[in-house]
């Protein structure tokens, strides 16, 4: 549904700081390529990893999230705004173009997440940090992802595509190996959660992340400390200075959009 039919309201004010529409901003994240065409790179939509609108803690949840910000982020090494942050997720997860922070869409995005400051956040579930065998993981995928994602991960309707250049770059936090097995674990199938064990998420985690999918320019420069965690799926500069072994090439395709629209 386009935003431009649904009416204005108005602006809430947060510590005196006119901040938005918080109905606007949700209706972008669930209509994001629709909405800003122009910033989209790929079919994914905010709350297509934002599950229940941001409010289900098991899956990257944006309750509380505004109290914890700004803060400092190891992997750009500084300390990052809201905005910021949305922003992040934008370049990486839909594989699209940054937008001014101080636009309208940018503030009534964060608008919406500032309405869910006072929701109580936990864990949702313990983290999967196991490896995964991709050869199991492309038959758990076929019997429990393929009918609604897709037997080539191209996604299916509302459900997003998993690889391929609809789907997160591969700078996307999804991307990252435990992150993705612990979302697959407390999340999926949708429609039976928690039916399968942290090695099945592995595995179908494992086989997901072996598949193409958008570069993300600049991603060397991610944990510049030699931070970086141990499922990230690219080498890092900060690393290679470390001495911390480099993961395996993933196969990558080429990027839409330029990532960072934002004025340097």
């Amino acid at each position: 549904m386009s935003v431009s039919v649904i009416r204005a309201q108005r602006t809430p004010v947060i510590a005196n700081v006119s901040i938005g529409n918080p109905v606007r901003g949700l209706a972008l994240m669930t209509a994001f390529a629709d909405s800003l065409p122009a910033y989209s790179g790929n079919g994914l939509r905010c709350v297509s990893c934002h599950l229940d609108n941001g409010t289900n803690n098991a899956a990257m949840p944006w309750n509380g999230s505004a109290a914890r910000y700004p803060r400092f982020r190891a992997r750009p090494a500084y300390e990052e705004s809201l905005a910021r942050r949305v922003n992040e997720c934008i370049a990486r997860s839909l594989a699209g173009r940054m937008l001014p922070e101080r636009s309208r869409d940018m503030r009534d995005m964060v608008a919406y997440i500032e309405s869910l400051r006072e929701r109580a956040r936990s864990t949702g579930g313990d983290t999967v940090r196991v490896s995964g065998d991709g050869r199991r993981g492309r038959e758990g995928y076929a019997a429990n992802c393929a009918r609604c994602h897709g037997a080539a991960g191209q996604g299916m309707g509302i459900n997003p595509p998993l690889w391929g250049a609809g789907s997160f770059s591969i700078g996307a936090g999804m991307a990252r190996h435990f992150t993705f097995a612990t979302f697959i674990r407390h999340n999926m199938p949708f429609d039976q959660r928690g039916s399968l064990s942290p090695q099945q998420a592995a595995d179908i985690a494992a086989y997901v992340l072996s598949q193409p999918r958008q570069d993300h320019p600049g991603k060397e420069r991610d944990w510049p400390r030699g931070d970086a965690p141990l499922d990230v799926a690219y080498a890092t500069d900060g690393a290679r200075r470390a001495g911390r072994a480099i993961p395996s090439p993933r196969p990558l395709l080429t990027r839409r959009l330029s990532p960072d629209s934002l004025a340097r």
